[in-house]
C-alpha cells in the first residue's frame, strides 16, 4: 500500500491546453512558479522545507514543471555534495533551506512524466533563469538515484525536453519510457504498462540500494 502526498502550486496561472479544453473557464489553476528566478528559487527551496518537514519520502513523483522543480533540487544537492562531501551541513553557496537535506537525501527515487529542462540552481540565486541541458566535461551523471523517465515522442508543447532530462541521469539506474499520447500520461494500453512496470523496477531498485547501503 503506498501513500500520496499532492503538493498544489501557489502562483494563480493560466489554464494549459489540456485544462482549458475540458473546464473552460470554470476552474482556478496553479503553477509552482512564475517566469522569474526569485519565483523558481522560492519553489525549489519550499519543496526542500515540505520534504525535510514532512518525510523521509521513498520517492518523488512529477509531471512537467513538477519534475523541472525535483529535478532541479536533486542537482542542486548532487553538485553541492560533490563540491563539499566531507562537509554536508556548512556549504555556503547552497540556500539554507536545502542543506539539511545534503546528510539525508530527501527521495530514494525519482519519476519524471514528461519531464523538461531543470534550472541552474547557482543562476537562480544570481537573479538569472538558465537550463541544465548538458553534462559538463568528466560528469558521468548528476541524478543519481533510480529514476524513471517517461516522455512522448510527438510532445508539441516542450520538443526534445524529456531526452535532456533523461540524459543527466545515471545510466544504469535509469528507466526510459517513450510513448505517443503527447504532452500527457498514458492512460492505456501497451503504454501504460511499460510506465507501470518501469516504476516497480525502479521501486525495487531503490529498496536494493538502501538495502545493500546498510
Amino acid at each position: 500500500m503506498h501513500e500520496f502526498d499532492f503538493i498544489d502550486g501557489a502562483v494563480l496561472w493560466p489554464p494549459a491546453r489540456g485544462i482549458s479544453d475540458v473546464f473552460r473557464e470554470q476552474v482556478d489553476c496553479y503553477s509552482y512558479f512564475d517566469v522569474s528566478a526569485a519565483s523558481i528559487l522560492r519553489a525549489v527551496e519550499d519543496l526542500a522545507v515540505y520534504a525535510r518537514t514532512n518525510g523521509p519520502f521513498d520517492g518523488v513523483i512529477g509531471f512537467s514543471q513538477g519534475a523541472v522543480l525535483a529535478a532541479t533540487l536533486l542537482i542542486a544537492l548532487a553538485n553541492a555534495n560533490d563540491t563539499a562531501p566531507n562537509n554536508s551541513n556548512s556549504n555556503s553557496d547552497l540556500p539554507l533551506a536545502l542543506r539539511p537535506l545534503l546528510a539525508e537525501p530527501p527521495f530514494r527515487f525519482a519519476v519524471f512524466l514528461c519531464g523538461r529542462d531543470p534550472f541552474d540552481l547557482a543562476a537562480l540565486q544570481e537573479g538569472e533563469i538558465r537550463l541544465l541541458r548538458e553534462l559538463p566535461p568528466g560528469h558521468s551523471a548528476w541524478i543519481r538515484i533510480p529514476v524513471v523517465n517517461c516522455w512522448a515522442s510527438n510532445d508539441e508543447d516542450y520538443p526534445g525536453m524529456g531526452p535532456s532530462l533523461s540524459a543527466l541521469c545515471d545510466s544504469g539506474v535509469n528507466e526510459q519510457v517513450v510513448h505517443a499520447v503527447g504532452h500527457g500520461v498514458p492512460t492505456e494500453g501497451e503504454d501504460l504498462h511499460r510506465l507501470v512496470t518501469a516504476v516497480r523496477a525502479t521501486m525495487e531498485r531503490a529498496q536494493h540500494c538502501e538495502l545493500a547501503q546498510t
